[in-house]
């Protein structure tokens, strides 16, 4: 029935299951469920019965592990190692208790990090904190001479942030029916594809096709960096006063956050012994924070009152489609197990639905969390980060109304990047009016064989891709043809990618942009994919978070 990791609930319940031969019954009985709160409630009982749903693990805050944290966060600094510090000072923070003396401790430590870093407003920010819980009057100079210093040096603070300044769409091009978008594009309804994102006129590449913040965000585990609420990166986060397992870049986000947190507060631990990932918790925050929609689900649109895909409200999230239809009943089967689990966890251990344990709004959230753990794997994206030289990576998941409408292409001609969690979409070749502007769900034709991206495809997002790509069977990298009269890009200008040269690399993108234009005609070729490659490093360049190591 469940095809997740071995320890994952649904795999436990159907091994459980199969010691008790019930297998095949349980599979008749939950095929035959049409709705997703019959495939959660059929689910749920199976969970009880077999004694899967427990007890609560009560976290809290520990002294004796802050102290331990703050320990292993001293070795680190005295060996050098910055970032790990910082890192195992925030667990410190995250554990103590409020206004004990490790609290105290471990904002003092935190910010001798930062001072060495250069980041002096952090670092008064946490010798601030340190002393109003209760730093120790007798070890209390060495703060205040750091304070000091850090006061004196604060003109020269180090200014973490984007190697260059995130784009915005001016106003003359902004969409009149698309929110978040040029008026480069438009949406339209086909009878084949669904909703589809069509060309208004020719989109050069480079150019911007829409700037969006999620709706919804969360965080990876074990992110000790980055903001729980904003996901920001944040080297001195405050903590939740009750759980270790949220943190905050500010008072702001901490009170914002409590909408939802306060009822995830008492549940997360609990939920990731449970290995539930962050998918499946960003299902639930969904369900948590549109508790004033529960009673006109029903009557949410696609678009505004004036006829505007807004990438600010549930509505369109709510419209995205799941594809449960396409789905097996092992995939639907894990899935109402771990949103049974989440809502036995809501149910028992937390406020959110009242003394009086309404049913109706039981079973709504019951509904909207299978819903979205169908929705979410379809239409939700990554959201990653690079720092300095390295790789770009996750920082969690976002729900992003506008990008979800972006059908699939083994040859894309349009592309995503982040400056944050603010996802930019530009073209990455020539698109012509009345063209479908097409992303990549992360099967490339130059990096893997039809047959397999196929597979992958109807795995995961239920359709045959019927792509150029596909179609024509174009070769892997490696052995596609290179056109010698038409334009490349020169060894120089891939060195000075590679090198983070950030004013050729401003130079490099809008060569490559017109080169781009006079080989996108002959694809597949090796000459387009190497501009395109090009035109992807510039842009990750350009999104680089500048740090102080």
């Amino acid at each position: 029935m469940a095809d997740a990791g071995q320890n994952d609930i649904g795999n436990r319940l159907v091994r459980l299951l199969d010691e008790q031969n019930l297998i095949i019954p349980i599979s008749v009985v939950f095929m035959q469920e049409v709705t997703n709160l019959g495939r959660v409630d059929l689910v749920y009982e199976l969970l009880l019965t077999n004694g899967l749903l427990g007890d609560l693990t009560v976290d809290g805050k520990n002294c004796v592990k802050s102290a331990e944290f703050r320990k292993k966060g001293t070795e680190a600094f005295v060996k050098k190692k910055g970032e790990l510090a910082v890192e195992l000072y925030t667990q410190s923070v995250a554990h103590a208790e409020k206004n004990s003396k490790e609290l105290a401790f471990a904002y003092g430590n935190r910010s001798a990090v930062l001072f060495e870093w250069g980041l002096y407003k952090e670092c008064l920010e946490d010798i601030e904190r340190a002393i109003q819980n209760n730093y120790p009057k007798d070890v209390i100079g060495k703060l205040e001479n750091r304070k000091s210093k850090a006061i004196e040096l604060l003109p020269s603070q180090f200014p973490i942030g984007f190697l260059t300044t995130p784009p915005e769409i001016p106003e003359k091009d902004r969409n009149p029916l698309i929110d978040c978008a040029t008026n480069l594009v438009k949406i339209e309804n086909s009878n084949t594809d669904g909703r589809r994102v069509i060309a208004c006129r020719d989109i050069e590449p480079g150019e911007i096709i829409a700037i969006e913040d999620p709706i919804f965000k969360y965080p990876l585990e074990k992110l000790f960096t980055h903001c729980h609420h904003c996901l920001k990166l944040c080297y001195n986060l405050i903590p939740c006063e009750k759980c270790t397992q949220t943190l905050y870049c500010n008072e702001k986000c901490l009170e914002d956050a409590k909408m939802y947190h306060k009822y995830e507060c008492p549940i997360l631990l609990t939920m990731k012994d449970y290995e539930i990932n962050d998918l499946e918790l960003m299902s639930m925050k969904i369900a948590l924070v549109v508790r004033d929609k529960y009673d006109c689900l029903d009557q949410l649109a696609t678009t505004d009152g004036s006829g505007v895909y807004r990438s600010d409200r549930y509505d369109e999230i709510h419209n995205l489609v799941g594809n449960t239809e396409k789905r097996c009943m092992a995939d639907l089967f894990n899935r109402a197990a771990t949103s049974a689990t989440l809502f036995y966890l809501v149910k028992h251990f937390t406020s959110f639905f009242g003394d009086e344990q309404d049913s109706k709004y039981e079973d709504i959230f019951k509904e909207l969390v299978l819903f979205h753990r169908q929705t979410a794997p379809c239409n939700f994206h990554e959201i990653t980060e690079r720092i300095g030289s390295g790789e770009p990576y996750s920082i969690g998941t976002g729900a992003y109304s506008f990008l979800s409408l972006f059908n699939h292409s083994c040859c894309p001609n349009v592309v995503r990047y982040s400056y944050g969690s603010t996802a930019i979409l530009i073209a990455e070749e020539l698109i012509k009016k009345g063209q479908q502007c097409y992303d990549n769900y992360g099967y490339h034709y130059a990096l893997m064989p039809k047959l397999e991206r196929q597979a992958k495809l109807k795995k995961q997002y239920f359709f045959n891709c019927t792509c150029e790509a596909c179609e024509k069977d174009y070769p892997l990298y490696h052995n596609l043809p290179i056109i010698l009269t038409l334009g490349q890009i020169s060894l120089e200008d891939i060195r000075f990618i590679q090198d983070g040269n950030l004013e050729e690399a401003k130079r490099i993108y809008k060569e490559v942009a017109v080169k781009i234009r006079s080989v996108y005609q002959l694809k597949p070729n090796k000459n387009l994919a190497d501009l395109q490659e090009a035109l992807k490093a510039c842009y990750f360049l350009f999104e680089t978070i500048k740090t102080p190591f």
